[in-house]
């Protein structure tokens, strides 16, 4: 129960600090632009939130292959398990790979239909 209070805890300071850090970023003053200009920021926006969750799932991706690097280490010298290190560790970064292309090819394939 504690571990879960604690926890908790984390979450809601990280959450709490994250969006501070939003709100900082976000506290242009907000006048009449051009549509060309509304434009241009909301490209650089979305570019940004791709690039910001492309960090996250490599970030990810490489703390699960450490994990199952680890695991898998004390039976490095059997070949079953060095099979099963490298099918896990592919697996995790075909999926990132996968991910990747989630991330930046489906804003690019609703483009080409607006």
């Amino acid at each position: 129960m504690r571990l879960r209070k604690k926890v908790s805890r984390k979450v809601k300071g990280f959450a709490a600090k994250t969006a501070a850090v939003i709100v900082m970023f976000n506290s242009l003053s907000v006048s009449a632009l051009a549509a060309t200009d509304v434009e241009a920021k909301i490209t650089t926006a979305a570019n940004t939130i791709k690039g910001i969750l492309t960090g996250l799932v490599a970030i990810v991706a490489i703390c699960v292959s450490l994990f199952i690097i680890i695991k898998r280490m004390p039976d490095a010298d059997n070949p079953q398990e060095k099979y099963e290190l490298y099918r896990g560790v592919g697996r995790v970064w075909a999926l990132v790979a996968l991910a990747a292309a989630c991330i930046w090819i489906i804003p690019w394939v609703y483009s080409l239909f607006t």
